[in-house]
């Protein structure tokens, strides 16, 4: 048995990083207590984290704090794009990891947790980043979702 069909659709991202810029990754509005840009570094830096320990290379846990970027305004376009990138890198490597995944491994439960672990955080964060940019006008209504993923 195999689990990628399982969590094939875990990792969609809905477009939400499609067309960011520094002014809608820096934009914080009140009562907000995290940027796009300061959100979307923390998820990276939690991929990374979790990525490893799926992948067996390190076990060691890092405090929730140490993964939140303190700067709410990114110095750059590039800057942005860099940390995209590492973003849609880091989701194909768990969607290459999953597809290795096997009832026959023998720490099967512990990575399956771990890739629950990453699909209910990315979720999460999606979810709050998707509402930020409503708020803002900068993204797709729900009665609008269905024609913006398909272009």
């Amino acid at each position: 048995m195999t689990f990628d069909k399982i969590f094939s659709d875990s990792f969609d991202t809905y477009k939400v990083f499609d067309n960011m810029d520094v002014a809608k990754a820096s934009h914080q509005a009140g009562n907000t207590p995290k940027s796009l840009w300061q959100i979307l570094n923390h998820i990276t830096v939690w991929q990374e984290f979790q990525l490893n320990k799926l992948k067996g290379l390190d076990s060691t846990d890092i405090e929730e704090l140490d993964t939140w970027e303190n700067d709410p305004v990114v110095r750059d376009q590039r800057l942005l794009q860099q940390t995209i990138n590492t973003f849609n890198n880091q989701i194909e490597q768990i969607k290459s990891e999953i597809q290795t995944l096997s009832t026959e491994s023998n720490d099967i439960e512990k990575k399956l947790k771990i890739v629950q672990d990453l699909s209910v955080h990315l979720s999460f964060h999606l979810g709050e980043m998707v509402l930020q940019m409503r708020q803002n006008g900068h993204y797709p209504m729900p009665s609008e979702m269905k024609e913006y993923l398909a272009s």
